[in-house]
């Protein structure tokens, strides 16, 4: 299956999801400033997330960090921030920021090349910054409301807007 082929059979499936947790936020809020109705399932979660992160998460990631040299960690971070800065363009796109479009599409090719794939960022001596955009922000530029406080299963806070957006960045990358 190509990638069109499964953007326009995914790209359904993630709207959906939207619309069915953004329904969520309609709800009382219980507390002044609060936006948490799924407290009772976020503190479940987010216990949950806790054992998993003190159990594997933390161990493996000291032991990354005692083993790995700092420059290949660099280089690693590098590689997969590259890899990633494709949904960046395309979420600059899709929120109408064009001169952002073109300057993170030279920032990709900068690094994909002179960079050797993204191990190294010579985009950033070269003047060209590093921004963030991600589909939950696509989504806001495009009248969607925040939503509930949610805390997802593994992935940790979020809100019913950037649901979305955490599923369509684990599909762009």
């Amino acid at each position: 299956m190509n990638g069109k082929t499964r953007f326009g059979l995914l790209m359904p499936l993630f709207l959906l999801l939207y619309v069915i947790t953004n329904g969520c936020s309609a709800t009382e809020i219980r507390e002044e400033g609060s936006n948490d109705p799924l407290q009772g399932m976020n503190r479940v979660f987010y216990g949950i997330n806790d054992v998993l992160d003190q159990a594997f998460v933390e161990p493996i990631a000291e032991a990354y960090v005692a083993y790995v040299p700092g420059r290949i960690r660099t280089s690693v971070s590098n590689f997969f921030d590259n890899l990633a800065y494709l949904g960046v363009v395309i979420n600059d796109i899709l929120q109408g920021k064009i001169e952002y479009a073109v300057k993170d599409t030279g920032r990709f090719v900068v690094n994909s090349t002179i960079g050797f794939g993204g191990i190294f960022d010579p985009a950033t001596s070269m003047g060209l910054e590093r921004h963030e955009e991600d589909f939950g922000q696509t989504l806001g530029v495009w009248g969607a409301s925040e939503g509930s406080y949610l805390v997802l299963p593994a992935l940790g806070p979020s809100s019913a807007r950037d649901v979305p957006g955490v599923a369509m960045g684990f599909f762009t990358n």
